[in-house]
């Protein structure tokens, strides 16, 4: 009996630290589950202090020309109108009929950050309709969706202000020749073509021209996340010895160049969620 009772007891004993050894795993396991969890909220928490809003058009009215920003010709108020998808506000621009209507026409916005601090642009962007025949290397320059980033040094923004609007005088055109040669001054343009390879790189004028997506998009509704290295495209294109901090956000969805051999010729697309971000 002595010894059934020591076998028993022995047994129990087994059991218990069975038992007890499940426990303290599964405990463990909870802890591991918990700290993954923790250091993931941290994690995102991290990237998301990485980046900085710089347009997400929350501060504007649907069905309306976004707030903050200035279309090139007032017209161009007609092209860029804000809407909603989900909880997300962005801008829906169409572009048709002729220059009277807008067509051709950026929408402008000025911005001002530390592009050695927070070197990269990112931004959402969807086509909606490719412009017919545009092929924004030969001249026919028209895009569903372009994205541009203005450079000019502080003390020079009005005669750069004056060269956009093709309003130079003869004064401003010699200060503009000293900018360009000794300033770093022009533009950084990002396109969604039809046409053109995806890498692609080419100039226009002081405007530098990059391809970032090519074609139509399987699609259509998804959006496409962006995100460039404004501050290193800008000294590889301009050879600029010193970084000049962003003057201008410009979007641009036309299809004026194209009107004239295709006269129903129309560009459409969606821009998002623009942010800059530590490197």
């Amino acid at each position: 009996m002595t010894r059934y009772h020591n076998s028993k007891r022995s047994l129990e004993i087994v059991l218990l630290g069975d038992i007890m050894q499940s426990l303290l795993n599964m405990r463990w396991r909870q802890v591991a589950v918990s700290v993954g969890v923790i250091l993931m909220s941290f994690a995102g928490l991290s990237q998301a202090q990485e980046c900085t809003v710089l347009e997400d058009f929350s501060g504007s009215k649907p069905n309306s020309f976004p707030a903050g920003w200035k279309p090139r010709e007032e017209p161009g108020k007609n092209v860029y109108v804000v809407a909603k998808d989900g909880d997300m506000f962005f801008v829906r621009a169409r572009a048709s009929d002729g220059k009277s209507s807008g067509n051709g026409s950026e929408a402008d916005r000025p911005v001002k950050w530390n592009i050695q601090e927070y070197p990269i642009l990112s931004w959402k962007w969807r086509p909606r309709v490719f412009p017919r025949g545009a092929n924004e290397q030969s001249g026919k320059d028209d895009s569903a969706l372009g994205v541009y980033i203005g450079f000019c040094p502080p003390e020079d923004v009005t005669v750069c202000e004056r060269s956009v609007k093709g309003q130079l005088g003869w004064t401003d055109r010699i200060s503009l020749s000293r900018l360009y040669f000794s300033k770093g001054v022009g533009s950084l343009k990002y396109i969604w073509s039809e046409q053109l390879p995806k890498g692609l790189e080419f100039e226009s004028g002081r405007k530098a021209v990059k391809v970032l997506e090519h074609g139509a998009p399987a699609n259509p509704d998804q959006w496409v996340d962006e995100r460039v290295n404004v501050a290193a495209d800008y000294q590889r294109r301009f050879g600029a010895q010193k970084l000049l901090n962003p003057i201008g956000l410009s979007i641009l969805t036309d299809s004026d160049d194209t009107q004239g051999e295709n006269p129903s010729s129309v560009a459409a697309g969606d821009y998002a969620d623009f942010k800059v971000c530590r490197e």
